[in-house]
């Protein structure tokens, strides 16, 4: 029936996954046995990712640490843990202290502007629509159905924001539970990192240690590289982002300097997300105010490019650009904002894991 080995192989493990994703799509159906299964996985996912990139954000550090000699010996491992988690804990502790009120005190007064916005906004594009350089542009658009458009999106804004506050309790607990776990599941992450290995090749035959050990140091430097590069260019566009704010004299500097940096780990459209709250501020100010924004993304963008991606990423990813798009398309009609922030990233990783996975699983059918 088959004409070599292979495609035998290859149509029983065609088979075995249909079947499994059959398996998968009618549990799926039964909630009162996916929803526990739901539950727990939601419940521990956002601790072991934001551990897992606190980790590798911390593991130059803590090797750094291990390195220094004191007498001619090298500090150990656990006391290079604690070290590394005090700096992690200074380093928080300080920016509970200066960041988070700021950032608090300009949300509050966001919040306090909201209703104003859509009047503001009003105004600008009904001053845009009357202005001559508009007028000689010879377009059939209406100003009263522009007002209207922009009236309507904006109060629907505001319902938007006004029915959400009905979650506030809900989202406080879940984030109280993830700040006493995340840093007990980095210590422990912190703490065992060097029997992780070992661990895993005693799962393998021992004819395969050293190149599993290679496998293994190969998969960890990827996710190190990509993981902390991702970080420090976050802080770069973030902290850079927020001083141009500064200069240009932007309202909600500091919250629009956090937004870009961390939207900014989406590639290509990231940097345009970002600037999309600070625009929708500017408007409210004066067309002045939306082009020096625009100024100030496309030098934070020309700098992080040329210089700050190249050296801290470079080719660590290796995603063409098509499958980015692809990636982005799908994310955003799936899980919106959010899935567009996470997917490449994951995407990422998780080829990482994959290709490590099939090699592991081709030395264990070598002989």
């Amino acid at each position: 029936m088959f004409p070599n080995t292979k495609l035998k192989h290859l149509f029983f493990w065609t088979i075995e996954l249909l079947a499994l994703s059959i398996l998968v799509y009618l549990l799926l159906g039964f909630d009162f046995l996916m929803r526990p299964i739901k539950v727990f996985i939601s419940t521990v996912f956002v601790p072991l990712v934001v551990a897992g990139f606190l980790y590798y954000v911390l593991k130059p550090l803590l090797t750094l640490i291990k390195r220094i000699q004191i007498r001619g010996k090298k500090i150990p491992h656990q006391l290079a843990v604690v070290v590394t988690f005090i700096f992690f804990l200074s380093v928080i502790a300080g920016a509970l202290v200066v960041l988070v009120p700021t950032l608090i005190r300009e949300i509050t007064n966001l919040a306090d502007s909201l209703p104003s916005f859509a009047q503001d906004m009003q105004q600008f594009a009904t001053k845009t629509m009357n202005s001559h350089w508009f007028e000689n542009l010879n377009l059939s658009i209406n100003v009263s159905e522009v007002k209207n458009a922009v009236g309507k999106y904006a109060a629907s804004f505001l319902t938007i924001t006004a029915g959400t506050l009905g979650t506030v309790v809900t989202t406080v607990t879940s984030f109280t539970i993830n700040l006493i776990t995340i840093p007990v599941v980095l210590f422990y992450m912190l703490s065992d990192s060097e029997r992780f290995v070992p661990a895993i090749k005693k799962m393998f035959p021992a004819r395969h240690a050293e190149k599993i050990s290679e496998l293994m140091a190969k998969m960890d430097r990827t996710i190190e590289k990509y993981i902390s590069g991702q970080a420090i260019e976050m802080g770069f566009v973030g902290l850079s982002m927020t001083i141009g704010y500064f200069i240009i004299g932007q309202p909600y500097a500091w919250l629009l300097g956090v937004i870009a940096g961390i939207t900014n780990i989406v590639p290509y459209i990231g940097p345009w997300i970002g600037v999309v709250p600070s625009l929708i501020v500017a408007s409210t100010q004066s067309w002045k105010q939306v082009i020096f924004v625009l100024i100030v993304m496309t030098v934070v963008q020309q700098l992080d490019g040329n210089f700050i991606y190249p050296n801290v990423i470079g080719k660590s990813l290796a995603i063409h650009p098509l499958t980015i798009v692809f990636l982005l398309m799908v994310a955003g009609n799936l899980w919106g904002i959010v899935g567009m922030i996470l997917i490449v990233p994951v995407y990422a990783v998780l080829r990482v894991i994959v290709k490590f996975g099939f090699e592991l699983f081709s030395l264990t059918k070598s002989k």
